[in-house]
């Protein structure tokens, strides 16, 4: 019995000397010493569904994110001791310990969610009822797997990337303790502006959208390859940020980014009739009328689909291959001249002399 008591004594003991040695190295906010265990990189096991689950976090990437003023406890609630059993998955709707300034309520994303059901993203169809392949559909990290965060400054006019050492100075006349000044005008200050690139914001859209089998399920063009086909998709393969992606077309202007509707919905950004008012927005064609918003985007040459399109790229090609085969075989033959230059085909008959030349 005192062996086993001593044994449970020195565990203990080895316990808190850990927490003691690395507490210069779990943030301030870890009130559990989540980081002790899940900065190791091999943190991991299979689960009950046979899949490889990773706990690993990496630290330097949480500290730069936007839940670096969360503690873990905040969004896995269901733990509450060491070692604890597998958690729950974490629901970005539920309510944060975050106070939301303008309502003085608990933060919570649940509007965005709500948002997010209501869009052709959503899981329930228009009377309610699950979508097929409700896998398929994406939830918060499927899109937010790490944002970019990229403040803005401005001082006299001038717009830039970076943080504006003068208005920082500002918050902190008054927001004295600790890093707030800086974490809230970076929070703010990053919705003024695109959190991702153009081409990111593509990629993060290809990641379903450009997925064959995916396609066939839900019965979709390859949107994304069509895409990169136009100009604007050559525009930001060329590192341009001006060019309209995936949501300056497919969002209402003043909308929810979240509210992405089908095309066949009136109230879309792209459906048919409403395709000139999305490109007339301030930041990009001002003056576009029907003709130029006339364009369709995203075809591709399925027969069945865009038949006038197919037959146009046939009638194209078999052009094309008119002409091609036309100077090749015309260079063939002049290089056979060239090779050749006393041969024909059709050989001349011989001229017999007059009988007045046969008399001199």
């Amino acid at each position: 019995m005192n062996a086993c008591y001593s044994y449970k004594s020195f565990a203990l003991l080895a316990v808190i000397v850990s927490l003691i040695a690395f507490s210069d190295q779990v943030p301030a906010g870890d009130e559990l010493n989540c980081v002790m265990c899940h900065k190791h990189r091999g943190l991991s096991r299979i689960d009950e569904n046979g899949e490889f689950r990773l706990f690993y976090i990496n630290q330097e990437l949480f500290d730069s994110g936007p839940h670096r003023r969360n503690k873990c406890k905040d969004c896995h609630t269901d733990i509450d001791r060491i070692p604890h059993k597998p958690a729950k998955k974490v629901d970005c709707a539920q309510q944060c310990h975050i106070v939301e300034p303008s309502g003085q309520k608990k933060f919570t994303h649940k509007p965005i969610a709500d948002t997010l059901a209501r869009s052709a993203h959503g899981k329930l169809d228009a009377d309610g009822k699950p979508k097929p392949y409700q896998d398929d559909f994406p939830e918060c990290k499927d899109c937010h797997d790490q944002p970019f965060y990229r403040p803005i400054s401005v001082y006299k006019g001038k717009v830039k990337s970076g943080v504006s050492e003068r208005a920082v100075t500002r918050c902190k006349a008054c927001h004295t303790s600790g890093d707030f000044a800086e974490d809230f005008y970076e929070h703010v200050t990053s919705r003024l502006r695109k959190t991702r690139f153009p081409l990111e914001t593509i990629e993060v859209c290809a990641k379903c959208h450009q997925d064959p089998d995916f396609r066939e399920r839900h019965e979709l063009d390859d949107v994304v390859t069509t895409y990169k086909q136009t100009f604007h998709g050559k525009l930001i393969a060329l590192g341009s940020e001006k060019t309209p992606d995936c949501l300056d077309c497919h969002v209402v202007a003043g909308e929810n980014t979240h509210l992405i509707e089908s095309q066949t919905v009136p109230s879309s950004a792209v459906y048919k009739d409403n395709v000139p008012t999305t490109c007339r927005t301030e930041d990009c064609h001002t003056k576009a009328g029907a003709n130029l918003a006339g364009f369709q985007t995203h075809v591709t040459y399925d027969r069945k689909k865009y038949p006038l399109q197919f037959y146009m790229l046939m009638g194209f090609k078999a052009l094309m291959a008119l002409v091609l085969y036309f100077f090749l075989t015309l260079i063939f033959l002049e290089l056979l001249r060239r090779l050749f230059p006393n041969f024909t085909f059709i050989k001349e008959k011989s001229v017999d002399s007059s009988p007045q030349q046969k008399k001199s």
